[in-house]
C-alpha cells in the first residue's frame, strides 16, 4: 500500500508542478468553463500558482518517503492479542494425533 501511495503522490505532485502550470491550468480553466470552479481558477491564477507549488514539494517529499522510506519491522505476534499463542504451535499439535482406524 505504501508503494501505491507513494507512486500516486510523485506522479500528482509531478503533474502540479508550477513549471507545467502554463500548459495544464489554461487547459483545466477551458474545461471547466461555465462554472463557478473555472471562474475562481481563472480570476485566482496567483493563488493557484503556490497551491500547485506547496503540493508539488510537500508530495514529492512523502512520495519519496513512502518509496524509499524505511520499511515497518515485521511483527511476530498480533498487536492486539500479545497473550495469544502462535498458530503454528497449534497446527503441529494437530498434526501429531494419530490417525483414527476405521
Amino acid at each position: 500500500m505504501r508503494r501505491i501511495g507513494g507512486v500516486v503522490l510523485t506522479v500528482t505532485g509531478f503533474l502540479a508542478c508550477p513549471c507545467h502550470l502554463i500548459i495544464t491550468l489554461p487547459l483545466l480553466i477551458s474545461l471547466l468553463a461555465g462554472t463557478a470552479l473555472g471562474s475562481f481558477l481563472s480570476r485566482n491564477i496567483g493563488l493557484m500558482y503556490t497551491g500547485a507549488g506547496i503540493y508539488f514539494v510537500v508530495a514529492l517529499a512523502l512520495g519519496y518517503w513512502f518509496l524509499f522510506g524505511l520499511a515497518r519491522p515485521k511483527r511476530d505476534r498480533d498487536a492486539a492479542c500479545l497473550a495469544c499463542e502462535d498458530v503454528s504451535s497449534d497446527m503441529q499439535l494437530q498434526e501429531d494425533l494419530p490417525a483414527q482406524r476405521r
